[in-house]
C-alpha cells in the first residue's frame, strides 16, 4: 500500500463536486465513534461516475459543505444499519431531497436493514401537509426513497463498475460489513462488528450463527480485500472489535488495515489510524494508494 503526501493529494485530488471519472475512489468523511465530539461519525463517500454516500452521520450537511460536495449530487446511499451515528443525517437528507430539491434518494441496503429503517427509525414520515396546509395526509417511507435490495453473496452493482458484497455482522441490530469491488481492486469496510474469534466460535457451537455466517465473520472474507477500514475500540468487553484482536492478525492482514470508529482519546496504535479527508484509489498496477489530506 502506498501512502501519499499532502502535497500530492492536494494537487491531484483536490476538492471537487463531481466524481471526476469512472475509476473508484473512496473518501473517508468521518472516523469517529457514536459519542465523538472530536470527529464526524464514521462514514464514506464513493466517488465514481456517481457519488454514493456510505452511511449518513450527524451534521451531514455541514460535513458535505466542508468536503465541497453539493447535497444535490448525492442520489444514492448505502446504509449499514440503523444506529444513530450511521443514520442521523439520513432523515434530513430525505426531507431535503423531496421538499427542496424535488427529487428522491435511492437507498441500497439489505432487506432486514430496510425493514428496520421503515419500522423503527422514521415514524415521522407517516404524514405530511397537503399543499394548501389545510389537511394532513398519510405518507409512506417509499414516498421519499427507492429501495434497492443488496443480496448477500452477490456482487451488487451500485454505480457503473462499482459493486458491493456484504455479510451480516455480529451486532445488536442487523448490520452490514462490506466489500467495495471494482476492476482495479477491493476495499473492505468492516462496519460495526465484534470480531472476536473465541466469541464467534462459541456462537457457532451454540447454533446462534450458522456455519456460513461464521466463516464470513471469523474467516478471511474481509481480509481478502486490498485495503481494509476496520472499526476498533480499546479493551475486550465492549460490543465492538478490540485493538488486541486486530493486532493478533497476521502481518499480511495487518498491513492492509486502517482504523475507524475511533473514540476521542484513541490517539495512537501499532495500526494506522484513518484520517478524515483521506482518499484511497488504485494505481495503474492495481495496488492501493492512500492519499492523506
Amino acid at each position: 500500500m502506498i501512502i501519499s503526501s499532502k502535497d500530492r493529494c492536494s494537487a491531484e485530488f483536490g476538492p471537487k463536486e463531481d466524481s471526476g471519472g469512472s475509476r473508484m475512489e473512496l473518501e473517508v468523511l468521518g472516523v469517529g465513534n457514536a459519542f465523538t465530539s472530536r470527529y464526524y461519525n464514521t462514514s464514506f463517500l464513493i466517488r465514481s461516475q456517481e457519488l454514493v454516500l456510505l452511511d449518513c452521520p450527524q451534521a451531514l450537511f455541514r460535513l458535505l459543505r466542508e468536503r465541497h460536495v453539493d447535497p444535490g449530487s448525492i442520489n444514492r446511499v448505502i446504509v449499514t444499519h440503523v444506529h444513530g451515528d450511521h443514520t442521523s443525517g439520513l432523515e434530513t437528507l430525505l426531507l431535503w431531497k423531496r421538499w427542496v430539491a424535488g427529487s428522491r434518494l435511492t437507498i441500497f441496503t439489505a432487506r432486514r436493514v430496510w425493514e428496520e429503517l421503515k419500522g423503527r427509525f422514521f415514524p415521522g414520515f407517516s404524514a405530511t401537509f397537503t399543499p394548501d396546509l389545510e389537511r394532513i395526509v398519510e405518507t409512506e417511507f417509499e414516498d421519499y426513497a427507492d429501495f434497492v435490495e443488496l443480496k448477500e453473496g452477490q456482487e451488487n452493482v451500485i454505480a457503473d463498475e462499482v459493486k458491493v458484497d456484504f455479510r451480516y455482522n455480529w451486532h445488536p441490530t442487523p448490520t452490514l460489513g462490506l466489500k467495495l469491488i471494482s476492476p482495479q481492486g477491493i476495499i473492505g469496510i468492516s462496519g460495526d462488528t465484534c470480531y472476536r474469534p473465541s466469541l464467534l466460535k462459541r456462537l457457532a457451537e451454540h447454533g446462534v450463527i450458522d456455519a456460513s455466517r461464521y466463516e464470513k465473520l471469523a474467516g478471511d472474507w474481509l481480509w481478502r480485500s486490498d485495503v481494509i477500514y476496520h472499526e476498533v475500540e480499546r479493551g475486550e468487553a465492549g460490543a465492538h472489535t478490540s485493538e488486541a484482536d486486530l493486532l493478533s492478525l497476521s502481518p499480511d492482514v495487518r498491513r492492509k488495515i486502517r482504523l475507524i470508529h475511533l473514540a476521542d482519546d484513541f490517539d495512537d496504535s501499532e495500526l494506522p489510524l484513518a484520517r478524515e479527508g483521506e482518499r484511497v484509489s488504485f494505481a495503474a498496477d492495481g495496488g492501493p494508494v492512500v492519499r492523506l489530506p
